[in-house]
């Protein structure tokens, strides 16, 4: 039970960072206006969610799996609809 408590926690870990450098990345666009950069974030955080997927679909089951996709993106359309309403 703890060794799978313990692989939550890397995954939450994960997705938070992920989150970071996005609205990092969203920062940096929005003031530099940099195409360039724009291309390599997305990319990047392409490549680093497809490896929390391949992470996800060894450690979580199906069912465990949709409910950390479902509560992440809900977590993050809740603090990007507040972000733009205050904007």
């Amino acid at each position: 039970m703890d060794r799978k408590k313990n692989h939550y926690f890397y995954i939450v870990i994960g997705y938070i960072g992920t989150f970071l450098i996005m609205i990092a990345g969203i920062r940096y666009i929005l003031i530099i206006d940099d195409v360039i950069g724009r291309g390599l974030i997305t990319f990047g955080l392409i490549f680093i969610l497809s490896s929390f997927r391949f992470m996800e679909s060894k450690f979580l089951t199906v069912k465990e799996s949709r409910i950390v996709n479902w509560s992440f993106f809900s977590v993050t359309a809740i603090i990007f609809a507040i972000g733009f309403t205050y904007v």
